[in-house]
């Protein structure tokens, strides 16, 4: 695309700033559509990364990159050269590095289909990227990059829209009421595990988790006071469904222990503890699509995969114990 250097006759300075930004925008959206269709790899890139000194060749080459430069602005913000040389753009939040079209690719699978970003959903995407990199259209980009993600296609299905009674639950202060489960049986892992316990607080929707053996009374007892109780105290109340284990005595005398009021939801309706089923069901969605064929290796990934989603809900809650 040819971006105009003088002003045609008749036009005013605003109106040459207003054609241009749309021109740049109509190069930007331009790249997005042909990136959706082609589906643009890292690896035909022949890199596996960038430096500052990539990014600055490629700024020089790029013509949306110089054509911005030029002239000096894009919709209001600022855009300038430091003097290191790399093109950059003033922002609210920060002044962030033009990234040219080339690299976007990289950037997308670093900041979503990477182990570290767990091919999560267009919002924590765009968080990831925009605290280095900034282009035109660049949360379009990131929407059309992640829906056209086939492997989250194939694994995350759209729940069905339920629209529940409306009536209020009482949640009380942060750590008053906690949701445990279990999941499992899963494939057996090198390390012998086979089970994941979870726990999610119910006002702050923060989440513990581990990988187990067995999903014993004992086991259920130690990961109650070893990942809750002495890390964020004593709850209220309890909430968990009917297994043997969260019946057995040993768990009814710990929790009369800590005066810790059981809640037991209707048998046979995992929904009533959709907290916690819902963090059950996405910490394997994004972990399915790592492990191995065998199947074998899901409690490496469970980690990263726990922190990824403790940081999209840290954008809009608190820990329990803040």
């Amino acid at each position: 695309m040819q971006f105009a250097a003088e002003p045609m006759h008749g036009s005013t300075p605003r109106k040459q700033s207003d054609e241009m930004d749309a021109d740049v925008d109509g190069a930007a959206r331009s790249v997005i559509q042909a990136a959706a269709v082609r589906r643009v790899e890292a690896a035909e890139l022949g890199v596996v990364q960038f430096t500052d000194d990539d990014i600055k060749r490629e700024q020089g080459a790029s013509v949306m990159v110089q054509s911005l430069l030029c002239k000096g602005a894009y919709r209001g913000q600022r855009v300038y050269r430091v003097e290191d040389g790399l093109v950059r753009v003033e922002l609210e939040g920060g002044d962030r590095t033009i990234l040219p079209v080339i690299y976007w690719a990289l950037a997308f699978k670093e900041a979503h289909d990477s182990i570290w970003a767990g091919h999560l959903r267009g919002p924590p995407t765009f968080e990831r990227l925009q605290r280095m990199y900034w282009w035109p259209r660049m949360r379009e980009a990131v929407q059309n990059w992640v829906a056209t993600c086939q492997d989250c296609g194939s694994r995350k299905a759209k729940p069905k829209a339920v629209v529940p009674p409306l009536r209020s639950v009482r949640t009380g202060d942060v750590c008053d009421r906690w949701a445990i489960d279990v999941a499992g049986p899963l494939p057996v892992t090198a390390s012998g595990n086979r089970y994941v316990i979870a726990a999610v607080e119910y006002t702050t929707r923060y989440a513990v988790a581990t990988a187990v053996s067995e999903h014993t009374a004992k086991a259920i007892a130690r990961f109650l006071m070893d990942k809750v109780v002495f890390v964020y105290g004593t709850m209220r109340e309890i909430m968990m469904d009917g297994p043997m284990e969260f019946g057995s005595k040993a768990t009814a005398e710990l929790l009369e222990l800590m005066q810790v009021k059981q809640s037991t939801p209707v048998p046979y309706r995992p929904k009533l503890l959709g907290l916690v089923e819902r963090f059950h069901r996405t910490w394997n969605d994004i972990v399915s699509l790592y492990v191995d064929e065998g199947q074998d290796d899901w409690d490496d990934f469970l980690p990263s995969a726990h922190v990824r989603l403790q940081i999209v809900e840290a954008l809009d809650a608190r820990l329990p114990a803040e």
